[in-house]
Order: structure tokens, then sequence, then C-alpha cells
């Protein structure tokens, strides 16, 4: 072995694919959303199962991504940056997972009345995985306004939030106030995961600059 191949083997770290990783999450995280609509909306009892494979996938993904993290020497963009994006993108998963448990707790199978949110929630998870999966060939302009419109839909959905509790708040069924209102503040809450994981991708567009 020439010293040259020994210098690259021994003392230049090996480059890590970062951005790839990322996105093999972010696609993960998508189908589990991808599911949940097909479950609730869509009424396929097979989605439903289909969410926990997934979601014993997506940890492991998660799992992986933050080995490699911290067993890196270098990164090619800030460190932090990528630890919140893996993070976040595994708080979307637990809030899907959560959401799946305590609305089957409740026997509900079928959540068309709330399929405006649902869409929603579906086309925010789309546009924040493309823009993740834009990382490694779009211009960081073009992936800052996928991360832009994403919130903007996640803006659109909190505003059906608010109109769908109101309709609540008219209910005289105390029980149904209650378990709607739990499922309406567990929208939300996926929701403001996929905001959050918009913000930590603009983020990373601001590191790499």
């Amino acid at each position: 072995m020439s010293i040259k191949s020994l210098f690259k083997k021994y003392i230049i770290p090996h480059e890590i694919n970062f951005l790839g990783m990322l996105q093999e999450q972010s696609l993960a995280t998508y189908k589990i959303i991808d599911d949940l609509y097909d479950c609730f909306i869509k009424e396929k009892e097979t989605a439903c199962d289909f969410i926990k494979a997934d979601e014993h996938k997506t940890k492991e993904i998660k799992n992986k991504n933050m080995h490699t993290l911290l067993g890196a020497f270098i990164t090619p963009i800030d460190r932090e940056s990528i630890y919140r994006a893996i993070t976040q993108l595994d708080w979307i998963t637990l809030s899907a997972k959560h959401f799946v448990l305590e609305v089957k707790a409740y026997e509900i199978h079928n959540l068309n009345e709330y399929k405006h949110m649902f869409h929603l929630i579906h086309k925010s998870a789309d546009m924040l995985n493309k823009g993740f999966g834009s990382l490694s060939y779009a211009k960081n302009g073009e992936v800052s306004k996928i991360a832009d419109k994403t919130r903007n839909i996640i803006e659109h959905l909190n505003q059906a939030y608010i109109e769908e509790m109101v309709k609540l708040s008219r209910e005289s069924d105390f029980q149904k106030v209650f378990i709607h209102k739990e499922i309406l503040a567990q929208l939300k809450e996926i929701g403001k995961r996929i905001h959050i994981s918009a913000n930590t991708l603009q983020d990373i567009v601001v590191k790499m600059d």
C-alpha cells in the first residue's frame, strides 16, 4: 500500500453522507404520515398496521443516524443542525404513533370529519420530505422556499384547528368534547413537529451557504 493510500485510510476521516442519512429518515417519516392518512381517512386497516412496522423502521434509522453523528470526527455542516434534524424528524414519528394509540384506544376508526386537517398534515410532510430530498442538488434558495411553503401549510392547519375547536365548543356531549379535543390537540402536535423540522431544514440551508 502506498503512503498516499495509508494517509487516506488512517489520517483523513472517512467522509459520511449526512445529507443522505437525513433524506432516508425524512422519507421514512413521510411514509408514516402517508399511512396515517390512509388509516383514518381511507379506512385501510392495513395502513394502521403498517404504522407500527414503519415506526420500528424509523427508530432504527434514527438510532443509526445518531450513532453515526456521535462517532463522526468532522461533519460537512453544523453538527447541532444535524442533531436537531434527526431528533425533530423522530418527534414527528413519535407524535404520529401516539396519535394512533390514543385514537384506537377510543375505538375510533374513521376521522373523515377532519379530512382537511389530515390533508394539510400529509401535504406539509410531503413538502418537508421534498426539502430534505433536495438538499444535495437544489440551490439553497430553492430549499429555503420549500421550508417556507411547509410552514405556510402548517399555518393553515393551525387555523383549521381553531375552527374545529370552535365547533366543538358548541357540543353538549361531554364525552365527545373530551375525546375530540384530544384528537385535535394530537393533530396540532404533529403539525407543530413538522413546523419545527422545517425550521431545522432552513437552518441547515443557512449553514451550507
